[in-house]
Order: C-alpha cells, then structure tokens, then sequence
C-alpha cells in the first residue's frame, strides 16, 4: 500500500528548488509551462535572480543551453507525489500542488515571487526558437554545447526582430541580439517592412 503525506508534511521536506518550481507552475494563473525546455529556460532565469535556487539548480551548458538534472529531478517528484501534471508535454499544478503551494509561498520575499511571474511572462509565449536565441546571445557561457546554436544564430535578425514586435524586448536589447549595431538594425528593420 502507498505511503500517504500530508500537505504539510510534503510542505516541509521540499527544497528551495522544489518551492521555486511549485512557484513557477502557480505563477500567471496557473498556466501550463510548455515542455522540457521552457521549464529549464524559464527556472534558469529564477536561479539566476534567486540565488539560493540557483545553487541548488547547478545550471550546465548542455545541447539546448542551460540544463539542470536537479531540477529534473525536482520535477519529476513533484509529478511522483502528485503535485505537478504532464500532459501533452505541458506542465501544470495540480489542486495539490495548489495546496502545497499555499504552504511554503512566503519562502520567497514579494520581489521574488513577482520575478517568478514576470520569468513567465516573458517566456510564456515565444516559441523555441525565439527562447533560444534569447538564451544563447545573453547568456553566451551556456552555449557552446548546443545543437541548435548555428541554426539560431543564422536566423538571429528575424528571430530579433520577433522578440521585439511581441513587446518582449527593447528595441536595443534587439538590435544585441541581432548582432547589429542600433544603425544597421534600424536599416535591417525598414528593410523588413
């Protein structure tokens, strides 16, 4: 027979990177984290604001950029206890998970939790390729292992250029992650319209 735990017991046995994931998945409303690589992205970008989830994520370069077994094994036993749900690739909170959550938020100070959402919301809707690219130009030192790098530092302009028109950069964050100075990526993008 399954051992069974209470919401407080598992409260009280997670980390602080199991609390972050927790955070991440409540974050915007619950909305689903879309697959393997926006969890590592979008929990790269926490562990690099949050320290202490940082040293506890040990963030690597691997084939698409940053990667942290820890916090694949952080997920998958919050999916074990049922707390987080795949589906589809996605992944979500359950009510569980909600329950849990409501515990061991107030780990995390008010400007913690509101980066936690902002992560999310940046990262929430662009696609991989998109994500990538902004991963890899602004954090170069998890890069070298990727399989993906030359194919998306070949398309970087228009990848840019999308970024930008989401709203998701400024207009000189763009231009960096072109490769242009403002100059040529003011041309680059007149010549886009």
């Amino acid at each position: 027979m399954p051992v069974e735990f209470t919401p407080d017991e598992i409260a009280d046995s997670l980390s602080d990177l199991g609390i972050a994931v927790l955070h991440l998945l409540h974050a915007r409303g619950s909305s689903a984290v879309r697959g393997d690589v926006a969890f590592q992205k979008e929990l790269f970008l926490i562990a690099n604001y949050i320290e202490r989830v940082g040293d506890d994520a040990d963030f690597i370069p691997h084939i698409f950029g940053p990667y942290s077994e820890p916090a694949e094994v952080a997920l998958a036993e919050l999916i074990s206890l049922g707390l987080v749900r795949k589906s589809r690739g996605h992944y979500t909170i359950t009510p569980e998970g909600v329950q849990v959550w409501e515990s061991v938020r107030s780990a995390f100070s008010a400007d913690e939790t509101a980066a936690i959402e902002d992560f999310k919301a940046f990262i929430n809707d662009l696609t991989s390729d998109e994500l990538l690219l902004f991963i890899y130009i602004t954090f170069p030192e998890y890069a070298p292992e990727s399989a993906r790098l030359l194919d998306i530092v070949r398309r970087r302009a228009p990848l840019s250029t999308s970024l930008y028109q989401k709203g998701k950069v400024s207009l000189a964050k763009a231009a960096f992650l072109a490769g242009m100075n403002m100059e040529s990526y003011l041309d680059y993008l007149k010549g886009e319209a």
